[in-house]
């Protein structure tokens, strides 16, 4: 950011008295610009034991597999981000009331913040790969290979093996889950289990 988005002017990155992060501050009229997280929300369809997912076009992570996701857009909830999304790369339109929270992921060195909502689908949908996605598909548990996921780590093959389990037991958790750094290893996940629906 170099600019004031209010007058034009130049921007600065300092360190204010009482803060505890350098902020951007317009040299001439003083705004503060903040450079918040950005938020993107995913979604997990399935039906059975099988999930929906897509075949990336675009860089990175071309030609690998991935569930829909994407950035919220100004004016949407959650729910508008992660329907969105699924029919944009996919072709499924799913319900909105329908949709759970399945999991959040923090990214501090990305400036990102990840929403998973999750639904179950009633009947086997038309898929439709969108402008950025190659193919589409409702995979099971051993239909790709570790490597072919998209944006693959210790932290996602884990998630995923705890993801069919979860569909094979029709009980979900809610999981939080934070990446440390850029070390495949730094990560820590915390799963919240909801006495009224697990056992």
């Amino acid at each position: 950011m170099n600019f004031c988005t209010d007058c034009g002017q130049r921007i600065v990155r300092e360190l204010l008295p009482g803060s505890e992060h350098p902020r951007f501050v317009c040299q001439a009229c003083k705004k503060m610009h903040y450079r918040n997280p950005a938020i993107l929300v995913s979604c997990i369809a399935y039906l059975g034991d099988r999930i929906l997912v897509c075949r990336r076009a675009l860089e990175p992570s071309r030609g690998l597999w991935t569930i829909p996701a994407g950035f919220m857009e100004e004016n949407e909830t959650i729910e508008q981000a992660a329907v969105r999304e699924t029919a944009e790369e996919t072709g499924v339109v799913i319900e909105p009331e329908r949709l759970e929270l399945y999991a959040v992921l923090s990214l501090p060195r990305m400036n990102e913040v990840y929403l998973t909502l999750r639904t179950e689908l009633t009947v086997a949908p038309a898929l439709v790969p969108g402008a950025e996605m190659l193919e589409v598909a409702m995979i099971g548990e051993n239909d790709i290979a570790a490597e072919d996921w998209a944006f693959s780590s210790p932290m996602v093959r884990r998630n995923t093996a705890v993801l069919f389990r979860e569909l094979r037991s029709g009980h979900f958790g809610i999981h939080k889950m934070q990446a440390f750094s850029n070390r495949p290893d730094d990560y820590e996940i915390r799963t919240y289990v909801g006495a009224a629906t697990w056992p």
